[in-house]
């Protein structure tokens, strides 16, 4: 048995922990409470979108708190976007679907915030939508999350991902318990202020990492100087989820996280990144 819950709003204030609190015309839902009879968080359903009201680029996550959820806060990586220019845009993003095991508390409140992060792109607005469950979903381990963020400044350079928003030093150890990374949900894209392209991949390693540094593609953006007149496209990209990577990891140990955009450099990029670790 499945219940279909759903939360948005607008983010308009950078690296500030923003409550998602209503559901369109329904201006005053209440609290999510945790439907009776439901265990898990199985699937998120997000997207999130800027106004293209600055020249700029921005990552975006969300963050699930509250009594209802078992082992604390989790956050996850929604997309990331840029923008040329503040004199137009017009773009579409779908709803991305990650799959989870969130374990949960019946009959508790689940909140749910948005945050904007890289620099201030005006507004983001971001929906949210939670499928609660009976049951655990795919792989059925219960998941927990590292959520961490940065800007790319340039090309070909390694960048420490350390930081998550209006948190400065998240806890970068691995969940007692948990033995591998099963999925990463990421999103990389660039504010497009210099034409050429780029590549956009993830490094993953330190002591907590078995096998050695692993290498991981994200994404990849393009620009060239639009005629006289015209306005570029923004870039929008949606947080893509990376599934059953059964990378091994020690727990309690530290990973650490790196990106870097390859090839020419076409303006600041921001990267946020969810490992999703399982037992």
């Amino acid at each position: 048995m499945k219940q279909f819950r759903l939360r948005e709003g607008d983010v308009t204030a950078l690296d500030t922990k923003t409550a998602l609190t209503t559901a369109g015309s329904d201006t005053a839902p209440g609290p999510m409470m945790v439907p009776q009879g439901m265990k898990f968080i199985t699937a998120l359903r997000v997207a999130a979108i800027q106004n293209m009201a600055a020249a700029t680029s921005y990552s975006a996550l969300i963050r699930l708190e509250g009594a209802g959820m078992v082992n604390g806060p989790e956050g996850v990586c929604v997309g990331a976007g840029g923008n040329a220019v503040a004199t137009g845009g017009n773009a579409v993003v779908e709803h991305t679907t990650i799959l989870i095991n969130f374990p949960v508390n019946e009959a508790s409140e689940v909140q749910v915030f948005g945050e904007m992060m890289g620099t201030d792109v005006g507004a983001l607005g971001i929906v949210v939508g939670v499928e609660f469950s009976d049951a655990a979903g795919e792989g059925e381990s219960e998941h927990r999350t590292l959520t961490v963020e940065g800007d790319i400044t340039a090309a070909d350079t390694r960048t420490a991902l350390t930081t998550q928003g209006s948190i400065a030093s998240p806890s970068l150890l691995v969940p007692a318990g948990y033995t591998k990374i099963d999925k990463i949900i990421v999103s990389a894209a660039s504010e497009g202020l210099a034409d050429g392209k780029q590549t956009f991949f993830l490094r993953l390693g330190g002591n907590a990492v078995k096998g050695g540094e692993q290498l991981i593609p994200i994404s990849a953006s393009g620009r060239i100087a639009v005629q006289a007149g015209s306005d570029a496209a923004p870039q929008t990209c949606y947080p893509r989820t990376l599934e059953n990577l059964g990378i091994e990891v020690s727990s309690s140990d530290t990973v650490s996280i790196w990106a870097e955009g390859a090839g020419d450099d076409t303006g600041t990029a921001r990267v946020c990144a969810t490992l999703v670790f399982a037992k």
